[in-house]
């Protein structure tokens, strides 16, 4: 039987080796003599297998005993900072040791030693100056470094020793070509061995081995194997090509490794999670810290409890401006929370939830604080973001104990923002092709429908959530049981805005009083949220500090208003002079077309002062607060977005690509005149809204019409776009002395207000389109005890 050689390793490697462990060693085999050959015997070659033809034995004792001596140094050295000890110094041999082992290693340990002291010595002299927190992280960082020294050395000797790929002396590489079409027709192949594991082969030849033109061959040749399995197959087709009889065929063994590599990886695995466990288990009983996964876990809530110390909150109804319909629909709760017994004797129970739906930064999260601060009832919120991170059941979870915290705080009230993070459609198993409930966003929202479910009114538990999204949440989230009450709050009216800055305005210094300012500002902010009023307020602020003011006046409020409608000015940024005249007539055929129209809104300010929301110049409009729109108020409305490209055309005979967001508007007024509105006389009162949340669904809900239908509306569109653009272009031509004038006035002040405009070219022909002054008319008022 031949017993294969290992690899030798290089001069320099085995020094390297033998310093860090002496007693491994490699132990070559000969190979014995093979009785029975017609061929010369192969001598004692070096055949380039990997560790596994090793005495394992031997090799990983020593191995193991090396590591452990090594482990010893290293807990001596932590023993010894241990305060246990007093600053005891351990000396002699290691008890983990046997003798003569760490004696290989005296002269390090020695060092080793006086460094410990110097180290010792300076964390002493520190003590006193230090906090105790700070020595505790440094101790931990040692820690973590010696557990990652042991790990580098153990990776290290695993890649000395390990398979090598570099080939030996005697051994030549080869391909399979060269193998196909020189060594295989010789004939004289001896064997080929086959290693599975590393998918390599070695051809043996025989002694003396020539080619057919008389070319010396090595002893050995490696062949890199594609693939294992098909390996032989081939080898017997290109025999067979070259018609050799089968029993000149080669012979092709298979032979397996040891499983030293194996062991190895296991040893550097074990002694890694080894490691990091001690090294978590020294962390916890010494800093008294948390687990990491516990921490990971840990459900994140943010508690506001009135009954404790500093918990209470400070914000009431009376401290919300505007939103009056929805702090009378919450004010139900607060009475309901504070005299249970009024609505339970008639058997009424607490609706378990409402929804709070409408705009972004439209006081949502506000109104739920006072409600809470209303009631003197805890409050309890958390994220929906917050709920799903990325281990798996760890949603579900964190509602089971949103819920358990709430009924030991009971009577309270939960409050879920962004809900949609969470709370979205579940998954159609026939348009997926898996099964709803399989995303960890699922069993999150699972988990809540069932908390809800098994809510009893009784505990006095109210959940509120908001979202921005209410057309993706899921159904039965949404039916009576879970959320019964859904609470639009919608972006402020004219009056609420009112009411908001003159809130927001009396928290800085003004030179006249709040009132002065709040019915202009409101009827200006057409669309503002709360959230964009406390911004204008803020802005002007800013403003009026950076110039050194000590009050802020209508100049810094005109200023942060213009700045959060269309950026703030860019001086900076130079237009030649044709772009400029270019810009001042887009813009003056926006006005003027506006101007001579019936039903278009009032026209606030025109400029050409380039924004940085990329706009060259923008006339700003106050539109009236309606709900409903004649076909022939979108018509105007339509013909005045189209001034600007008519002016261009008219003026200067070419146009521009300054009408983009201008045309992009205009085509989506007529797409919904005809396929949302019905306004299409050729179309007729047929509807075509988008369908949001069928996406999944068959391509009936995404087209539910024909191709020539589709074609006939594309046409109906297109015309009254044409339409509306004929129209600005014949009033551009009928008043081009109007259009030169206003053109010429802007190029000169860059900004035209709208009475300078009246004062230019005279009164709106269809009366004056100033702003609608305020109705006044009394606002609801709650019918509870709660204060507005």
């Amino acid at each position: 039987m031949i017993r294969l050689a290992s690899v030798m390793p290089s001069t320099s490697m085995k020094i390297a080796v033998s310093r860090l462990f002496p007693r491994l060693y490699f132990r070559r085999v000969t190979a014995a003599t093979i009785s029975g050959s017609r061929h010369p015997p192969i001598t004692s070659e070096p055949i380039p297998t990997s560790l596994a033809q090793l005495h394992l034995s031997p090799i990983c004792r020593s191995f193991l005993i090396d590591v452990r001596n090594l482990l010893a140094v290293l807990n001596t050295r932590l023993i010894r900072r241990h305060p246990s000890n007093n600053g005891r110094v351990r000396s002699g041999r290691s008890s983990t040791a046997p003798a003569g082992r760490i004696l290989t290693r005296t002269s390090t340990s020695n060092e080793l030693n006086d460094d410990e002291k110097g180290e010792r010595n300076e964390s002493n002299d520190e003590n006193g100056k230090e906090d105790p927190e700070e020595q505790k992280k440094k101790e931990m960082l040692r820690r973590m470094r010696n557990v990652f020294m042991v790990t580098l050395v153990i990776y290290a000797a695993f890649m000395l020793f390990g398979p090598v790929g570099d080939l030996p002396p005697g051994v030549v590489g080869t391909t399979w070509s060269d193998f196909t079409g020189r060594l295989l027709p010789t004939g004289q192949i001896w064997k080929i061995v086959v290693f599975p594991e590393r998918e390599i082969a070695f051809v043996y030849m025989y002694a003396g081995a020539k080619t057919a033109s008389g070319e010396n061959l090595e002893r050995i040749y490696r062949i890199q194997i594609p693939s294992v399995n098909r390996f032989e197959g081939e080898v017997r087709a290109a025999e067979a090509a070259l018609k050799l009889p089968p029993e000149l065929w080669t012979q092709i063994q298979y032979r397996r490794l040891d499983g030293v590599s194996s062991v190895l990886t296991l040893l550097i695995i074990g002694a890694v999670a080894l490691g990091i466990y001690f090294l978590f288990k020294r962390v916890k009983i010494s800093f008294n810290i948390t687990d990491v996964m516990s921490s990971l876990t840990k459900t994140k809530l943010n508690i506001i409890d009135p009954h404790s110390k500093g918990g209470k909150l400070k914000i009431k109804f009376k401290d919300v401006a505007g939103l009056h319909e929805a702090k009378i629909e919450v004010s139900e709760f607060v009475d309901y929370l504070k005299n249970p017994g009024r609505y339970t004797k008639l058997g009424a129970k607490l609706p378990k939830g409402a929804l709070l739906t409408g705009p972004p930064g439209c006081g949502k999260t506000l109104l739920a604080k006072a409600l809470a601060a209303e009631s003197s009832a805890p409050f309890i919120s958390m994220n929906g973001t917050e709920f799903v991170e990325m281990i798996g059941g760890l949603g579900a979870s964190r509602i089971r104990n949103l819920f358990k915290e709430a009924k030991s705080r009971a009577p309270c009230i939960i409050y879920i923002d962004e809900i949609d993070a969470i709370g979205r459609k579940r998954s159609d198993a026939s348009a997926s092709g898996f099964g709803s409930g399989s995303g960890e966003e699922e069993q999150t929202l699972n988990q809540l429908l069932v908390e809800m479910d098994g809510m009893d009114s009784a505990q006095g538990i109210i959940v509120l959530a908001s979202t921005n999204r209410a057309d993706i949440l899921d159904k039965a989230l949404l039916r009576p049981g879970r959320f019964d009450r859904h609470i639009t709050i919608d972006l402020p009216t004219v009056l609420e805005r009112k009411e908001m800055f003159e809130l927001y305005l009396k928290r800085i210094k003004l030179d006249h009083k709040p009132a002065y300012y709040s019915r202009r500002l409101a009827q200006m902010t057409p669309g503002f949220s709360g959230a964009d009023i406390a911004n204008v307020v803020n802005e002007a602020a800013i403003r009026a500090a950076s110039t050194e003011k000590a009050l802020v006046t209508v100049e810094e409020l005109d200023f942060s208003l213009q700045r959060v409608l269309a950026g703030a000015e860019k001086r900076s940024r130079t237009l030649i002079e044709e772009e400029r005249e270019i810009v001042a007539y887009h813009e003056s055929g926006h006005a003027l077309v506006g101007w001579l129209l019936e039903y278009t809104d009032a026209l606030l300010k025109v400029s050409i002062i380039p924004r940085t929301s990329a706009a060259l110049g923008f006339a700003q409009i106050s539109p009236r607060e309606r709900k409903l729109f004649t076909k022939e108020e979108l018509f105007d409305r339509m013909c005045m977005s189209l001034g600007g490209r008519a002016a261009e055309s008219v003026v200067f005979n070419r146009i521009t690509t300054g009408a983009q967001d201008d045309l992009e508007k205009v085509t989506k007024s007529a797409y919904a005149q005809v396929k949302i509105y019905g306004m299409s006389e050729r179309i007729g009162p047929l509807s075509f809204p988008p369908q949001p949340g069928f996406e999944a669904e068959a391509e009936f809900y995404k087209k539910p019409y024909s191709a020539m239908l589709q074609h006939a509306m594309d046409q109906e569109a297109s015309n009254i776009v044409s339409k509306a653009y004929f129209t600005a272009e014949k009033l551009i031509r009928d008043n081009r002395n109007l259009l030169e004038k206003l053109a010429r006035t802007l190029l000169e002040k860059e900004v035209l207000s709208y009475e300078d405009i009246k004062a230019l070219i005279g009164p709106p022909k269809y009366g004056d389109k100033q702003v609608i002054e305020l109705a006044e008319h009394i606002l609801p008022k709650p019918e509870s005890n709660a204060t507005f």
